[in-house]
């Protein structure tokens, strides 16, 4: 009797765990399942990445952004689905953290002051305690969701963050609006990690990132070399990626041209085709992947003087080819 009840309690905890706040926004060819920003229960509640915005797409019969982890732990750093962001990198790291002694905070924008431990340097992988999370304002409609999210600190730093998500036809736009409401200017990097899967298929031969300009290796590929090959303005896959992962570091673009902030993501199984494009140059591009997520990382880097904002968008564009 008491292992059937361990069961049925168990059972029970694992349905709990997939009943996370959530809102749909949707068109006739494409629909987003955006998870909420939520303290308690909602889907990502780590420290390294942007709340807000957290999704999966399904655009015709064709799922993408889909879990790509055998376990989900809501307060794991990348436990986490879709096109999402983090502020303050491992290259810049978090506002305050240099400043920061052991005990005092920092601050992640998305996210809100962390405790600062004894450590060598800022780790992304850590779970930092949050000391302070930044209220979430959210509001929903059919076809957009638009999070706020406001803070200040005691140490010169403030911050309103807007993001909202919002689709029309076979397209989603994710647009920013951080403005800087401290007396400290504001500078840090944001990336998207574009955590890339489609119908749970694996990284696969043929699949492949066509670039806006002609990317350049400044290291080494992390360890399985053998799996992806440039070629002009592609990174191609040119193996299944069934062991081990890839990262590579790119140089090439002009940081002051616009025209070349995107990429193109091709999945050769489905024929799926995403067009990713921003309004804003990048300061520098990424690649890693494994087995079951392939991640094209542009970077934005960001100066915001006190009182002063800046506004940037993604623009995704989906569509499938006849195979």
């Amino acid at each position: 009797m008491r292992c059937v009840l361990f069961v049925l309690l168990f059972a029970g905890v694992l349905r709990a765990a997939d009943d996370y706040p959530s809102h749909t926004i949707k068109t006739d060819q494409l629909s987003v399942k955006v998870y909420l920003p939520d303290e308690k229960k909602g889907f990502y509640r780590g420290t390294r990445f942007d709340h807000a915005g957290v999704c999966t797409v399904t655009f015709g019969k064709h799922q993408l952004f889909g879990p790509w982890k055998d376990k989900h732990n809501p307060e794991n750093n990348d436990d986490i689905v879709g096109p999402v962001e983090e502020f303050g990198s491992m290259y810049t790291g978090p506002l305050n953290y240099k400043d920061a002694k052991v005990g005092e905070t920092f601050l992640k924008i998305g996210v809100g002051e962390l405790e600062k431990p004894k450590e060598d340097g800022y780790r992304f992988y850590n779970n930092y305690k949050v000391t302070k999370a930044g209220e979430w304002n959210t509001a929903r409609k059919d076809s957009l969701v638009t999070f706020t999210q406001k803070l200040t600190t005691t140490y010169g730093y403030g911050y309103s963050y807007t993001k909202i998500l919002l689709v029309d036809g076979a397209t989603l736009r994710i647009l920013h609006v951080l403005e800087n409401t401290g007396k400290k200017t504001i500078d840090t990097d944001v990336y998207n990690h574009n955590f890339f899967n489609v119908d749970g298929e694996s990284t696969a031969k043929g699949d492949r990132i066509e670039f806006l300009f002609e990317p350049k290796e400044t290291k080494p590929n992390e360890s399985n070399s053998k799996a992806t090959a440039l070629e002009k303005n592609t990174l191609m896959f040119s193996s299944d990626l069934t062991t081990g992962s890839v990262m590579h570091e790119l140089s090439g673009f002009d940081p002051k041209a616009v025209k070349q902030a995107g990429f193109t993501y091709r999945h050769v199984k489905s024929g799926v085709t995403v067009k990713a494009t921003a309004d804003q140059p990048l300061s520098r591009f990424n690649v890693w992947a494994i087995k079951t997520t392939a991640c094209p990382e542009p970077f934005h880097q960001l100066s915001i003087e006190p009182g002063k904002k800046v506004t940037w968008t993604w623009k995704y564009d989906f569509s499938v080819s006849d195979k």
